[in-house]
């Protein structure tokens, strides 16, 4: 196998191992909105996002990494034998 794909496999696995590496800090982050609650700020202060936003962007983020991982599984093959253009 030429250097190229070599190195096409290598990021491809990197590519998956960060999504993966990704997914796994999901959880904690899902389990901290649970802990929050709704603390309304009076005007001119700092304010935080309530936990009901919080988890809507959590399942949103969640569903554009399962596709993300969809499509690399989808194209792995062309992935790892092609080298990658930025």
């Amino acid at each position: 196998m030429s250097g190229v794909n070599r190195r096409a496999e290598q990021r491809y696995g990197n590519l998956v191992n960060s999504m993966d590496f990704v997914t796994e800090q999901l959880g904690p982050i899902g389990k901290l909105i649970d802990r929050m609650r709704d603390n309304p700020a009076p005007p001119g202060s700092w304010r935080v996002t309530p936990p009901d936003e919080l988890k809507k962007m959590l399942a949103a983020v969640q569903t554009k990494l399962t596709a993300l991982k969809d499509t690399a599984v989808k194209y792995e093959t062309e992935l790892k034998t092609r080298e990658w253009k930025v």
